[in-house]
């Protein structure tokens, strides 16, 4: 098969891209790579970039020809359907499945959408009820969770493992790219916890996430008591910050006008769990899918900062409670999130099929040059 992989792509969508790609390795498929140099964008531009987008086209077409037939076109972000469907024509692939990793469901072009509702071949595949939910109109598609690397799964379980005595002041955790603190709900989360603090006494707050972060907040951070900013930890590091929280808690805001923004899923809630840290989920998303309700983590009735304030005032009352809870998400994200299943939903969402061998650990895609 051949993934159309954009060159630069979002941290997040680049986890799913990893995960997907081992996961057809895995399971004994051959995969070939192409970055199209984000072919689908020169169709609305003009000039000398017209010629540049053109040449690239031409690239891409003579890279595909010498594949051969293949079994399925990968389209690794919405715009590059078109490269996708020149491609599948090519090499006579019967399915072009096209990944969505978060806003692009709002904010891809008309003529994207048009084609992705009129092409047989297309279909969309998302991380999350929620994003297959919001693509429904378009056309339905295939839902894949996103995986976790071995490695790093492996690193979350081991932390989960060790028993630590309970620090004397709660502490909350959120995890983010720093650069995203706002749509992330950081102020919504400081305002939250500050309420809670009133009635609970002192709650730490730990901030960490890829950097670099902003001044403004580095601001927020100086300006309160209890807080901590932890710019680009280590895998070990996050870790024990994960395994060390009493609860972690992604408040991000769904804004599905420009500029969108909003969770398909949330792999750091998934992340958290796994190291034995119950969850707080965004109050709308498809972050619903990445823990369970009640049991393993909780949901705002909104987006509001006193929502949010009324659910850290009840979870942190009880830190014997949390802890249980988070004992209980180790196991349930252990389970949800074993390799072979996610070689087996790979398989079914984009090849439609077993796979080829019996799951085992991936390698990295070839990539065409």
């Amino acid at each position: 098969m051949l993934l159309l992989s954009p060159a630069q792509p979002h941290p997040e969508a680049a986890r799913h891209l990893t995960a997907v790609t081992a996961g057809l390795h895995s399971g004994g498929a051959e995969v070939s790579r192409i970055e199209p140099n984000e072919w689908g964008e020169w169709a609305g531009r003009m000039g000398t970039e017209f010629t540049a987008r053109c040449r690239s086209l031409w690239s891409t077409v003579a890279r595909t020809r010498r594949l051969g037939t293949v079994e399925s076109i990968v389209v690794g972000r919405v715009d590059l359907v078109p490269a996708g469907i020149v491609a599948a024509r090519i090499t006579g692939a019967r399915r072009v499945p096209v990944l969505f990793h978060g806003t692009d469901m709002w904010t891809m072009r008309p003529h994207l959408r048009f084609l992705l509702r009129r092409d047989p071949l297309l279909y969309p595949v998302t991380t999350s009820s929620f994003g297959a939910g919001a693509l429904s109109t378009v056309r339905m598609g295939a839902i894949l969770p996103p995986g976790l690397d071995h490695h790093w799964r492996e690193t979350l379980l081991a932390e989960a493992a060790r028993r630590r005595p309970l620090p004397p002041i709660p502490t909350v955790l959120s995890v983010f790219p720093l650069d995203e603190w706002d749509v992330k709900g950081l102020p919504a989360l400081l305002e939250a916890v500050k309420t809670a603090s009133r009635t609970l006494g002192p709650v730490r707050l730990v901030i960490a996430g890829p950097g670099p972060a902003p001044g403004a907040l580095h601001a927020h951070v100086a300006a309160r008591e209890h807080t901590e900013l932890h710019e680009d930890p280590g895998d070990e590091a996050l870790a024990r910050l994960y395994a060390t929280a009493d609860l972690f808690a992604l408040c991000t805001r769904t804004r599905t006008t420009a500029p969108a923004s909003g969770e398909a899923h949330g792999t750091a809630l998934i992340e958290a769990q796994l190291a034995g840290c119950a969850v707080i989920g965004p109050a709308q998303g498809g972050s619903r899918d990445a823990y369970q309700r009640g049991m393993t983590g909780w949901t705002p009735a909104d987006e509001s900062a006193p929502a949010l304030a009324h659910i850290l005032q009840d979870l942190l009352a009880d830190r014997a409670r949390l802890a249980r809870a988070g004992r209980q998400a180790s196991e349930w994200a252990r389970a949800i999130t074993d390799p072979g299943d996610h070689t087996r939903a790979v398989f079914a969402a984009l090849l439609g099929r077993e796979p080829d061998v019996s799951p085992v650990g991936g390698a990295p895609a070839q990539s065409i040059t």
